[in-house]
């Protein structure tokens, strides 16, 4: 996809069925749904920031919505089945956002 004389790559936020999930990595399935529709969210808000196009930016404001849905599900879910580990690892997601972020503006 090409627009403002940019390459954009089109992405879908990450999927996470209840079947896929087996009591052995749910806290790792849950937290890796939370990180990439994070790490993805704030990309788009980036891009959604820096393009003048009407129609992109209306791609971009669907694509949050569906990645900070796919986030709060993840999270709701994690929240009930161990609270302690959705605390520790939204203050390390926060901590790698800011630093993921800070390299990427630079």
């Amino acid at each position: 996809m090409k627009r403002e004389n940019r390459e954009y790559v089109a992405i879908e936020p990450i999927q996470l069925e209840s079947d896929q999930i087996d009591d052995s990595n749910k806290i790792v399935q849950l937290q890796l749904a939370m990180a990439t529709s994070s790490i993805n969210h704030e990309y788009a808000r980036v891009e959604y920031d820096d393009t003048l196009d009407v129609d992109r930016k209306e791609e971009l404001l669907d694509y949050m919505n569906a990645c900070r849905q796919k986030y709060f599900e993840a999270r709701e879910t994690l929240e009930n089945y161990d609270p302690y580990a959705l605390q520790e690892f939204e203050s390390d997601l926060m901590q790698q956002k800011m630093e993921t972020l800070q390299n990427f503006n630079a």
